[in-house]
């Protein structure tokens, strides 16, 4: 239950409305910033992290005197997401950006998020359910994090169900649609294609409607997600044609910037790894996304996954010469890292032995 209240807060802190308010803004964000690195952790990778920001960065260049100091960071998180919480603190899972293919999708979902931060998209939807209790529950954001317990205060009962709420319906039509053409402008601004959004949001409507695993509220087979794609790939179009300047996708420096990354579920807090990590291979003649898997990744279970993270599906041939995402076992202990086995002993050993031995 902690879990779920956590989650719903992350994703839909209340944010105050007006400019004078940024500074108390950018303090709860700084809070829940704490809390989120703590609930789930940071992969420590200084290079992706940097790489991320520098993204991030490109972003908000032609942004006219943004309200906050943005930051950006990549959580040790399985689960495919990306979110924002007050103050400007943009967040994109582990999870994610196995299944991002190149900077160009990057720069679209992350510029999405930082679209909900620009429009105040969290506040404008709480304040309809909580009125007055939205401040007493902007408040409440230092006592969170610092642990202390308010869970059982009017406002934060009254929070959760409304997030609760908002969390099955999303922020809705007309303010995600908003926030994906925010996505489309900064990335296609940032010199990156804005095509590859709805080339990005296509591979997790396919996924979600195969795994059930769903992305911030994007129900694969409902005529809104249907449509939201559909107008995406529309005023795609029409941003990309405004010039006859050349547009980035980078896929092989985002392959690059990957390399290693973690995959699949582990246990942080049993200090568990992830299973896999992100590895490099170049398909050969013959080979298929089931040969891959079997013989790669060592799962062929992993044919599905290893398909759609690279953009294309479980049947079709793997194309030659082009780089793939394919999770593979983490390392294992060379032989001489192993410890010593005990010698054997023999069943008829006597009593005496078998004490020693142990």
């Amino acid at each position: 239950m902690k879990r779920i209240l956590l989650t719903l807060l992350i994703l839909f802190t209340a944010i105050p409305a007006h400019a004078e308010n940024a500074r108390e803004e950018a303090k709860i964000g700084e809070s829940y910033d704490k809390m989120i690195r703590q609930q789930f952790g940071v992969v420590e990778n200084d290079k992706l992290q940097k790489y991320v920001t520098e993204i991030g960065k490109k972003l908000l260049v032609n942004i006219d005197d943004p309200e906050f100091q943005f930051h950006f960071t990549v959580l040790d998180e399985p689960a495919i997401n990306a979110f924002a919480v007050p103050g400007g603190y943009v967040y994109i899972t582990r999870g994610m950006l196995a299944y991002v293919d190149n900077e160009a999708e990057l720069a679209g979902v992350m510029g999405h998020e930082v679209g909900h931060v620009i429009g105040h998209h969290s506040y404008k939807q709480m304040q309809k359910s909580l009125g007055d209790s939205l401040l007493i529950f902007a408040g409440l954001g230092a006592s969170v994090a610092s642990g202390q317990g308010v869970t059982n205060t009017v406002a934060w009962v009254a929070a959760a169900q409304t997030l609760s709420q908002l969390n099955r319906m999303g922020y809705g039509r007309d303010l995600e649609l908003q926030a994906d053409e925010f996505g489309l402008i900064y990335s296609y601004d940032a010199g990156y294609d804005p095509r590859h959004m709805q080339k990005l949001f296509r591979t997790l409507q396919f996924k979600e409607r195969v795994s059930g695993q769903e992305y911030h509220g994007f129900a694969a087979t409902h005529p809104d997600t249907i449509e939201r794609i559909g107008k995406i790939g529309e005023k795609a179009d029409i941003i990309a044609n405004r010039g006859q300047r050349p547009l980035a996708v980078k896929r092989q420096e985002y392959l690059d910037a990957i390399d290693g990354l973690p995959y699949g579920k582990g246990d942080r807090k049993l200090g568990i790894p992830a299973p896999y990590t992100i590895s490099l291979y170049t398909p050969k003649k013959g080979d298929t996304f089931r040969a891959i898997a079997r013989n790669i990744a060592q799962d062929e279970s992993l044919a599905f996954d290893i398909a759609v993270m690279n953009n294309q599906r479980e049947n079709d041939t793997p194309p030659e010469g082009q780089r793939l995402k394919v999770p593979v076992p983490r390392k294992q202990l060379s032989e001489a890292e192993l410890p010593m086995p005990h010698p054997a002993i023999p069943e008829d050993a006597p009593e005496k032995g078998r004490e020693k031995r142990k």
